[in-house]
């Protein structure tokens, strides 16, 4: 007689067990490419609510630590692991009726300045990897990893900004992607991955009921018309502005920029070009969970017609309850980048 599928969770409050795991209702996980955290939310409902109230009181600002075993998932016998990752607990609620504990976590760490305090600063003649390196080391994370090139930045300037906004809206100014974790950076170059392989083959039977395809014109660009103002380099020079294109065609994205050279002009337009050509065609769909399928992996749709190709996934959001473990993807076909 076969085993039936199920699901095994782990939660581990500051590195312990501490009878969460198996009082679980349900748990729901946003994986996210870049820009945003990842977060968790985990949910205790009824006698086990009651238990939390009572005889356990979590704590904003401790860690949580989530992993999922899938058994019997894809074939007989087997055990995937899922490591959602580490979190800081951030969010504490309780209702009712019927009682109801939620738990949520975000994986930055939230109760340091990283997210709040204003920070002035001006770098000069350094490398974004360089400016992520001195963030990892001053917010004692553990790695920092970083797949792209590496230009030199003349000058870069943090104005009253929190670390955490400054760093996002540098990486995307300089064409780079970033992702957080409570003891990590992840940095990376989408056209770094988007060439690798397909990770899952999805057509329309494999979706859970709910899909949506779209392609879009509005808001797409061919190419840029870049304005761009050179730093004097004297006293009392007239600073020059400098108009280049990038890339071509009827479709151009007009941008007036701060930069300090042509080369990093050229930079800061393919990069927006690029982020705004990414809503040319998107997909999403809902289906059986599938542990390989990540944030920031590729997937290949078909067996749809026109819907058919490469997708680089944006977004995956994981949830595991008494009806089972589903998924909830979203992503844009890959395309050529300027």
């Amino acid at each position: 007689m076969a085993n039936a599928r199920r699901v095994e969770c782990q939660i581990l409050y500051d590195g312990n067990e501490v009878g969460l795991s198996g009082r679980l209702t349900a748990l729901d996980y946003t994986d996210n490419s870049s820009g945003v955290s990842d977060e968790i939310c985990l949910t205790f409902s009824g006698r086990d609510a009651d238990w939390l109230r009572n005889d356990f009181v979590p704590e904003k600002e401790h860690d949580l630590d989530v992993t999922f075993w899938l058994h019997n998932w894809k074939r007989q016998g087997d055990c995937l692991r899922y490591h959602c990752g580490n979190f800081t607990l951030d969010d504490i609620t309780y209702s009712g009726t019927p009682s109801q504990c939620v738990i949520r976590g975000v994986s930055i760490p939230a109760g340091s300045s990283f997210q709040t305090d204003p920070v002035s600063r001006t770098w000069n003649q350094i490398t974004l990897r360089q400016i992520a390196e001195e963030m990892k080391e001053k917010y004692a994370m553990t790695d920092l990893f970083y797949w792209g090139a590496e230009p030199v930045l003349e000058s870069v300037e943090q104005s009253s900004q929190s670390d955490s906004s400054f760093l996002y809206e540098l990486c995307e100014k300089q064409g780079m992607f970033l992702k957080i974790y409570k003891k990590a950076l992840v940095i990376f170059d989408k056209a770094v991955y988007e060439p690798r392989g397909i990770t899952a083959r999805f057509t329309e039977n494999d979706f859970d009921g709910k899909w949506s395809w779209n392609t879009t014109l509005n808001g797409t660009w061919t190419g840029a018309a870049v304005s761009y103002t050179v730093p004097r380099s004297k006293k009392g020079e007239k600073a020059e502005v400098v108009d280049i294109v990038v890339g071509e065609g009827t479709r151009l994205l007009h941008i007036n920029e701060k930069a300090e050279s042509e080369e990093e002009a050229f930079r800061i337009a393919k990069a927006k070009i690029n982020s705004e050509n990414e809503k040319a065609v998107t997909i999403s769909f809902t289906a059986m969970g599938d542990p390989n399928v990540v944030a920031t992996c590729n997937i290949e749709i078909y067996g749809m017609g026109r819907c058919n190709g490469k997708y680089f996934v944006d977004k995956v959001k994981q949830r595991i309850s008494g009806s089972g473990y589903t998924m909830s993807v979203s992503g844009y076909r890959i395309f050529g980048r300027l």
